[in-house]
């Protein structure tokens, strides 16, 4: 249908008044394309990049936190439900991320089933899991630092990461995946290095010890086994920069969820079988702690990996940074918050306001948070994330069936509700374990970004953003009229 440049396009939402319908022009689309459009660079390689570059730190610190008091087969049961129910997000995810291959990512998804403030806290909480997540690789790379060299530990640390945030801005989606893709590989390289030095002190013994088995052992360890998988879901956030979406989204998820998989259950069988856990789950560095005690004469073998060890932290950190900057700049072109963080470099198409504002957040962040409470604040937050995400695929599979027909099988809709209900258990133990430790805490976040969509967000939805035009165009509650 042909119109001219004066003619508007009206959303009329059933759920709203005719005096509130929303009206976009064709010019306003147009300069809005002009001024927020992305590149499309990224192809099936660069997506797996973008996961599992953000996951490689993970197996280098922290997870063996989760040993706790519980023992080696906790960490095995935690491992398997993450894997259960990470499995059944990128299901979904594959499916969404090609009816909507907005950068919006969870953001985008929410939108559709849930509406406006749901959509709002999907984005929020995504930035809480992300931005805490490179708070979380910071403050472990710190230390990691301080240990090869502590002279110098402070100025390589903040130099690196300036240098990131820098480079991140003046270079293509092409050239930072190249480079992402470099520094993967070499993080993977470091990995199999562990692997050959553990593979013949594996003992049995040590994976199938007999120790206490409870729900709560495994609640206490599901955040700090989650740091395999934490930041997988970058994936999600990069449709609208894939050449083609309806192939590259799902082959990128699924090969990146088996990588992490892989990863994940490799460093349980060779860490925890190569040692007796009640020393490992004390180490701040776990994979060298582990190659230490096994390979003490071999002082080459060690040298290597203590200094290739770095290139983990690295890759995790890029990976994070391209997370949260995607979701501050998508909430941000919605309206949601400040519009200068939604602008663009002219020709790089970079977000830079997105890149530089939260990493400064995240670098004073480990400074101001202890390492378990920014673990764990990243964990739930992504747990909210994955809830409020599969609850919305419910709500458009069952509003839109045409385009679920594959997903109304009974196996997948058990799936889908066991999966809800392993959230709702994981939540009910974040109220268990930390809510009552950390309510002040919480209640001031929940106030103050509750106070800003209120007072802020709601006000200055961007109805053009390619997020919001989408939800309003959803035919189940709205109709579209053409004026001349």
């Amino acid at each position: 249908m042909h119109q001219d440049k004066e003619s508007s396009l009206v959303f009329s939402n059933d759920m709203i008044s005719d005096a509130q319908n929303i009206v976009i022009t064709n010019r306003v689309a147009e300069d809005f394309l002009q001024n927020q459009y992305l590149k499309k660079n990224l192809d099936i390689k660069s997506l797996w990049v973008l996961g599992v570059g953000t996951i490689m730190a993970g197996p280098f610190i922290g997870w063996n936190r989760g040993l706790g008091e519980a023992g080696p087969l906790v960490v095995l049961l935690a491992l398997i439900i993450l894997s259960l129910y990470y499995f059944v997000f990128f299901l979904i995810t594959s499916k969404l991320s090609v009816l909507f291959p907005y950068i919006g990512g969870p953001y985008a998804y929410v939108r559709q089933g849930l509406g406006a403030f749901w959509a709002y806290w999907a984005g929020v909480l995504t930035c809480f899991e992300f931005i805490g997540g490179t708070a979380v690789v910071l403050a472990v790379f710190r230390n990691y630092l301080t240990f090869i060299n502590s002279e110098y530990s402070t100025l390589l640390y903040v130099g690196i990461f300036t240098l990131l945030l820098i480079n991140l801005q003046f270079f293509s989606a092409r050239i930072m995946t190249f480079v992402h893709y470099c520094i993967t590989c070499c993080a993977l390289g470091v990995l199999i290095i562990f692997f050959l030095g553990t593979y013949e002190t594996v003992q049995s013994t040590n994976l199938f010890i007999a120790t206490s088995f409870s729900w709560q052992g495994i609640l206490y360890a599901l955040p700090f086994v989650s740091l395999f998988f934490l930041g997988l879901e970058n994936i999600t956030m990069t449709a609208e920069e894939v050449r083609y979406p309806e192939r590259s989204m799902p082959y990128g998820l699924y090969i990146g969820f088996l990588t992490a998989v892989v990863i994940s259950f490799s460093i349980w069988y060779f860490a925890v079988g190569s040692v007796n856990w009640q020393l490992l789950k004390t180490s701040e560095f776990p994979l060298l702690f582990t190659l230490a005690h096994v390979q003490s004469e071999d002082r080459v073998l060690l040298s290597i990996f203590t200094v290739m060890g770095s290139v983990g932290f690295i890759a995790a950190l890029q990976g994070f940074i391209n997370g949260y900057s995607r979701q501050v700049y998508a909430l941000s072109r919605g309206g949601y918050f400040p519009s200068f963080l939604s602008k663009l470099h002219p020709t790089r198409k970079s977000y830079y306001y997105a890149i530089i504002i939260p990493g400064a957040i995240s670098l004073a962040l480990p400074y101001l948070v202890s390492l378990d409470l920014l673990i764990v604040g990243a964990f739930y937050s992504a747990v909210c994330v994955h809830l409020l995400v599969i609850i919305s695929f419910i709500i458009i599979r069952n509003s839109e069936p045409e385009f679920f027909y594959s997903y109304k099988r009974i196996s997948y809709t058990c799936l889908l509700y066991l999966t809800v209900v392993i959230l709702m258990s994981i939540l009910f133990g974040l109220v268990d374990n930390y809510l009552f430790q950390n309510w002040k805490i919480i209640v001031f976040i929940l106030t103050i970004f509750s106070l800003n969509y209120f007072i802020w967000g709601v006000k200055n939805i961007r109805h053009e953003a390619p997020e919001e035009a989408a939800a309003a165009l959803k035919m189940r509650r709205n109709r579209i009229r053409f004026l001349k």
